[in-house]
């Protein structure tokens, strides 16, 4: 039995999986500054609440992580670059392995959900931020340094300041955050799934319309590139109504008609069990024999 946890830009979700199973898990909300030693002390509680005893830990976060032993880069946390799994561990007070949430909840898709099946995918998640992972011949794809799969980085044309440091990048111009904040610049109150059913009004269908091209651009990017079987899509904005079919016509004038109409676009199935199970999958693969 291993610890699991999914660190997401305002939820924590712990839980304690076995041989393909989440045994027992709980998500509770995080509260500004998100620091590692606050994240970790609740982590901490909800891991004695959960009954975990000493079991190891495999943390999720939603970031660059280095060879599986650093955060490069998590823009939407302040306080977590170059954090180490060792420095981790002194805070949660277990044995802990750093690992990208998105990698945790492609393989966690692929064991019993919408990948299930897939040889060949790429996983995004649409939230604070956007991730993504990807997945060639059923193993996932880590790059020279286990940076791939930055989707919400990749750089447009236009010339957007991006959380990461660097400019233009579609994250700039999709996630909750960008959005959320367009809809304040122009006295439109509420949350994503608010904003989204109105985003047809005077002021808001330019960001939105911008946010969706720019997404549409990556997952193009993508089916050029890698040719994939499905872009499973994941995450708390997965579920906006009719964003799925949004993506798919605004990719339509952007690929190469030898590729259209693209890949399937399939909306993820696990929910939070997902990066769950998918860190299991992780911790076996690193210590084959328990």
């Amino acid at each position: 039995m291993i610890a699991a946890a999914d660190l997401g830009g305002h939820t924590l979700t712990a839980g304690l999986v076995e041989s393909g199973r989440v045994l027992r898990k709980k998500t509770v909300p995080t509260s500004p500054p998100r620091t590692p030693s606050a994240v970790c002390a609740a982590l901490a509680a909800l891991l004695a609440e959960l009954e975990a005893g000493d079991a190891p830990l495999v943390m999720g976060v939603p970031g660059m992580v280095l060879d599986g032993r650093s955060i490069g880069c998590c823009p939407n946390l302040n306080g977590w670059d170059g954090l180490t799994d060792y420095a981790l561990g002194e805070l949660t007070g277990r044995e802990t392995s750093l690992a990208n949430d998105c990698d945790c909840a492609a393989l966690g898709e692929m064991r019993g959900g919408a990948a299930r099946g897939l040889k060949d995918f790429v996983f995004c998640a649409l939230g604070t931020g956007v991730g993504g992972a990807v997945i060639v011949g059923g193993r996932l794809v880590r790059g020279r340094l286990g940076r791939t799969g930055e989707i919400g980085h990749f750089p447009l044309l236009e010339d957007r300041g991006c959380g990461c440091g660097g400019r233009g990048h579609v994250e700039s111009f999709f996630s909750a955050d960008v959005l959320e904040r367009a809809g304040e610049k122009y006295g439109y109150g509420g949350d994503m799934r608010t904003l989204w059913e109105q985003r047809e009004n005077a002021w808001l269908a330019r960001p939105f319309a911008e946010g969706l091209r720019a997404l549409a651009c990556a997952f193009t990017t993508l089916t050029h590139l890698l040719d994939p079987e499905a872009i499973v899509v994941g995450g708390g904005l997965s579920h906006l109504d009719g964003l799925l079919d949004d993506l798919r016509d605004y990719m339509q004038p952007l690929l190469s008609p030898v590729y259209r109409p693209g890949p399937e676009i399939r909306l993820a199935l696990l929910g939070e069990d997902a990066p769950l199970l998918g860190a299991e999958a992780l911790w076996a693969e690193v210590h084959p024999n328990g």
